[in-house]
């Protein structure tokens, strides 16, 4: 019997790398930028306040989901960069937990002008030169993915990917954390 965990790993692998073999460069940029717009729009009149409320026991705020995704947003820049120069990225990869603590000092405005500097960062990334030579599209470096069952805690795994598969994770991110702010907004407003 297939292990469940092992199944759903498979499965998002096989669909970025599928998705991400059927997108030419300008529209794995629009995708990505869209999402990144999409999580953006997520936060838009949330305050400094409210930001940084607990709305869920055991979740981050708000506040600690958009230094994340900054976080991890200019590292898969610096990540992307190297893969499309057809050079695999020294260090570790980012890893799923990323966060700089910055969302407990640094006021709310700052938080955000820090994600629009990191989505800037990682469009740069996408955008620069010419497209990637078919060799490099055969360089990968790992990637720290996260498959979230329903009924099951969150499976956290790494796969080698190229820099359009890594591209289109980037795009995930944004849409995972995305939908986690509408959750956490929705928590913290009181019932009507």
């Amino acid at each position: 019997m297939a292990d469940p965990a092992q199944t759903e790993r498979t499965r998002l692998v096989e669909y970025i790398r599928t998705r991400a073999a059927g997108l030419d460069g300008p529209r794995l940029q629009a995708r990505v930028r869209a999402a990144a717009a999409e999580f953006e729009a997520a936060l838009a009149g949330l305050d400094e306040d409210a930001a940084r409320r607990t709305a869920l026991s055991g979740e981050w705020t708000v506040a600690e989901v958009v230094d994340h995704v900054a976080q991890s947003t200019v590292r898969a820049a610096e990540e992307l960069r190297h893969l499309r120069d057809g050079r695999r990225p020294p260090g570790p990869p980012v890893y799923e937990a990323l966060v700089s603590g910055a969302a407990h000092r640094v006021p709310w405005t700052e938080l955000v002008d820090g994600l629009r500097e990191a989505i800037a960062a990682l469009a740069a990334a996408l955008g620069e030169g010419a497209p990637a030579p078919r060799a490099a599209s055969a360089v990968t470096a790992p990637a720290v993915l996260v498959v979230s069952g329903a009924a099951t805690a969150p499976e956290i795994f790494t796969a080698e990917l190229t820099w359009p598969e890594y591209a289109l994770v980037q795009r995930l991110h944004f849409l995972d954390h995305r939908a986690q702010v509408r959750r956490l907004r929705a928590a913290l407003t009181p019932p009507a």
